[in-house]
C-alpha cells in the first residue's frame, strides 16, 4: 500500500466586486492536498470557489499574486510551497485594477504599448514579445507609488526594440523618458515567481538615456529645499542606550543573501526585545533613485519607515551600512514628503551588535 503525503494549506483569498463592494476584503480557507497529485497553483482556485461561490478569477490570461509574487496559473504548487510555505495570500495582479476578485481591467497593458510605440519602429514580432511580458508588467513595483507609470514591461521592450533597430534608438529613449511616468520612476525588482531578472536591461537603458541626455533631472523645488534646510537644522537622530524590551524591526533590503548573519540578527532581536515584522523589509526603498528622482525616493523610503513605525516598531535596524547611511541622511526630506514626523530610532547593524553587548 502506498501512502500519500498530505499537506495542510491555509489560504487567505482576496474578494472584491466593483458593482457591489466599497472596499476589498479577505476570507480564510483551509485545504488538504496530496503531494503526489502534482497540482498546479491554478488548481487551488476552484477549491476556493467551491467553498465560496463569490470568489472570482479569469478563465484565460490567468495571472495573480501569491504572497506578493506574480504567478501564472501554470506554476507548480509544490514549488510555491517550497519557496513560500503553506500559508498563502492570494491577490489579483493589481488590486487597484480589480473588477471582480482576481479579474482585473488589463486594458492598460496594451494601451501603453500602442501609445508609446508606433508602427514606425515597432514591428509585429515586437508586439508578440511584449505580450509575453504580461507578468512583468503587473509585477512592476512602481505601480504601488505611481499608478500612471509606464510599466517595467515597456522598458524591457524598449531594450529589445533598440537591439532590433538602433536607428530608432533616440525615438525609443525619448518615448520612455517621460518625466513623471517613465524610467526615472523605476526601481526594478524581479517580482515574478521564478521569473527572468531584467536588472541588466533596465540599467543599460539608464546609461544610454544619460548618455544622450534625454531625461530632465528631477530636483526639489526652492521651497522644498528651504523646508529641508530648516528641518535638517532641527531634526536630531533618536538615540537609545539599550535595546532591552524594545520593539525592533529589521530592514534586510532587496536581494540580500547573507543568510547566516540575517538569522543571527533575528535570533538576537527575539531574545532582547520584540521583533516587529513589516512587508517592505525585503524591498527596495528609493536608494537607487535619490540622484535621479529624489521625490520618488523619499516617497518609497517614507512608506517603508511609516510601515515599520505604524506596526509598532521603536527601532529599525539596517542589515546594510550603505542603507543606514542613506536613510539617516534623507530622513528630514522623507518627513517633508510624507507630511508627518517618523520618530523611529535608526541604527546600523554594527551599532546593533554593540548595543546588544550592553543590553
Amino acid at each position: 500500500m502506498t501512502f500519500q503525503k498530505q499537506i495542510e494549506l491555509t489560504i487567505k483569498a482576496f474578494f472584491f466586486n466593483a458593482k457591489t463592494d466599497y472596499l476589498p476584503y479577505y476570507k480564510n480557507f483551509s485545504f488538504t492536498v496530496n503531494e503526489e497529485d502534482n497540482l498546479l497553483i491554478k488548481d487551488i482556485l476552484p477549491m476556493i470557489k467551491e467553498q465560496n461561490f463569490m470568489f472570482s478569477y479569469p478563465d484565460k490570461d490567468l495571472l495573480f499574486k501569491v504572497n506578493g509574487w506574480i504567478v501564472t496559473g501554470e506554476e507548480k504548487l509544490s514549488r510555491i510551497i517550497e519557496k513560500l510555505g503553506t500559508n498563502l495570500t492570494i491577490d489579483p495582479p493589481s488590486k487597484y485594477r480589480s473588477i471582480n476578485g482576481l479579474i482585473i481591467n488589463n486594458h492598460d497593458f496594451i494601451h501603453k504599448y500602442r501609445r508609446l510605440f508606433s508602427c514606425a519602429y515597432a514591428k509585429k514580432e515586437c508586439l508578440s514579445y511584449y505580450m509575453d511580458l504580461y507578468p512583468q508588467h503587473y509585477a512592476s513595483e512602481t505601480f504601488e507609488y505611481n499608478k500612471e507609470y509606464e510599466g517595467d514591461a515597456i522598458l524591457i521592450l524598449a531594450k529589445k526594440l533598440i537591439e532590433n533597430d538602433s536607428q530608432c534608438k533616440d525615438k525609443i529613449l525619448e518615448a520612455i523618458s517621460d518625466e513623471f511616468n517613465g524610467i526615472n520612476q523605476c526601481e526594478y525588482e524581479n517580482n515574478v515567481f521564478d521569473g527572468k531578472d531584467y536588472h541588466a536591461d533596465i540599467e543599460w537603458l539608464r546609461v544610454e538615456i544619460n548618455k544622450y541626455q534625454k531625461v530632465k533631472k528631477h530636483s526639489l523645488s526652492i521651497i522644498d529645499k528651504l523646508k529641508s534646510y530648516c528641518i535638517n537644522k532641527k531634526r536630531k537622530p533618536i538615540k537609545i542606550d539599550s535595546l532591552n524590551g524594545k520593539n525592533i524591526s529589521f530592514y534586510i533590503g532587496y536581494n540580500n543573501n547573507n543568510t547566516k548573519d540575517l538569522m543571527q540578527t533575528y535570533t538576537t532581536i527575539t531574545k532582547i526585545g520584540k521583533y516587529i515584522p513589516f512587508s517592505m523589509s525585503k524591498k527596495t526603498a528609493g536608494q537607487t533613485l535619490i540622484k535621479i528622482n529624489p521625490s520618488m525616493a523619499y516617497r518609497k523610503a517614507g512608506r517603508l519607515l511609516l510601515e515599520a513605525f505604524d506596526n509598532g516598531a521603536e527601532v529599525l535596524v539596517f542589515a546594510k551600512d550603505e542603507d543606514y547611511n542613506i536613510f539617516t541622511s534623507i530622513i528630514a526630506d522623507v518627513e517633508i514628503e510624507v507630511g508627518r514626523p517618523i520618530p523611529l530610532a535608526l541604527i546600523s547593524i554594527s551599532e546593533f551588535k554593540e548595543l546588544d553587548i550592553y543590553s
